[in-house]
């Protein structure tokens, strides 16, 4: 299982507590070994083993860190530290894309989610990285249900459930689950949203397009930076992160900017930060329906509009001058 905390051994080397067994530090050594060789085929299987142990193993600078898989779903409440967890970014890709979620609640509608892309997205070697978000222990709990080191348990492919507390925000929490994603492309997806049928094969396609480095289901343009309008493209200024996809060596260049702790307008910098890159934003048409947004609909209305003003004068506050970044030009 792919949940943990960093309160197993410290660096490699280091004494471990009597706790773990001779024989789980000896495979978590041979793995930290091949890790180093750059041997992913044989760190990958050493990880198997020790997730069929009863551990999990999380790569930290200081070294591998051990947990014990939690035994029952109720357990998965231990937080990770995120500045220990090593961003893999100088890994192969393991997958043609790399889902990333982020979570504050609603389990329910995170099991719709990935449960829709097993059924729909089969054909596409696919891994789901879900960062909970400070979310409750009741939360985890069924979170942690849906994490698996592979796809032994049924269709589609590995699930990891990172919980965090404090709750890091949707920046910083983003920036996590892109950085341990292993997919040739890095695919936003809210739980809101559930597949009808395989909406990965048309993102992956849209990206291998001359110039394209974002894709998604659904973009916006504007005008004058202000007012933002929904847009069939396929060329749009923004893509909405509901559902959104990059090549992870762009993902690997441009991070979500922290100071995002709440969603809204964080799709509109993040878009404007991949452009100015010298990329392309197009929309495809997905086979998707988008369910009631919790995060929106079950914030007060004057909490979440006051969230949405903030984030948008930050956005405002990098992009107001960047017209020549406007797919329709600027109007001055």
């Amino acid at each position: 299982m792919s949940t943990g905390a960093d309160t197993g051994p410290g660096a490699a080397g280091d004494p471990a507590p009597p706790d773990v067994p001779e024989e789980v530090r000896r495979l978590a050594e041979e793995r930290r070994a091949a890790r180093e060789r750059r041997d992913w085929a044989a760190a990958d299987a050493l990880r198997d083993r020790l997730a069929d142990a009863g551990w999990q193993v999380a790569d930290t600078p200081e070294g591998p860190v051990l947990t014990p898989v939690p035994a029952a779903a109720g357990a998965a409440g231990a937080a990770i530290d995120p500045a220990r967890l090593r961003p893999r970014w100088d890994e192969p890709d393991r997958h043609a894309a790399s889902v990333v979620m982020h979570v504050t609640g609603w389990p329910g509608d995170v099991a719709r989610a990935v449960a829709a892309l097993d059924a729909t997205c089969a054909g596409v070697d696919h891994e789901v990285v879900i960062v909970a978000d400070g979310c409750s222990s009741a939360d985890l709990a069924a979170l942690a249900a849906l994490a698996r080191p592979d796809a032994a348990g049924g269709p589609g492919g590995p699930r990891t459930v990172l919980p965090v507390e404090p709750a890091l925000g949707f920046g910083a929490a983003m920036n996590l689950a892109m950085g341990q994603a292993t997919g040739a492309a890095v695919v936003w997806l809210d739980a809101h949203v559930e597949a009808e049928g395989d909406l990965l094969t048309p993102l992956l396609a849209a990206l291998r397009r001359p110039g394209v480095g974002l894709a998604g289901g659904w973009g916006v343009v504007t005008t004058d930076l202000r007012e933002f309008s929904a847009a069939e493209g396929p060329e749009v200024d923004a893509v909405e992160g509901y559902l959104l996809a990059l090549p992870r060596p762009v993902a690997a260049q441009v991070k979500v900017d922290p100071g995002f702790r709440w969603y809204r307008n964080a799709d509109l910098d993040y878009s404007f930060a991949v452009r100015a890159l010298g990329n392309r934003a197009v929309v495809v048409d997905v086979p998707a329906t988008r369910h009631r947004h919790r995060g929106w609909h079950e914030t007060a209305e004057a909490e979440r509009d006051r969230l949405s003003r903030r984030n948008f004068r930050r956005f405002l506050d990098r992009w107001r001058d960047r017209t020549d970044l406007l797919t329709l030009g600027g109007s001055g």
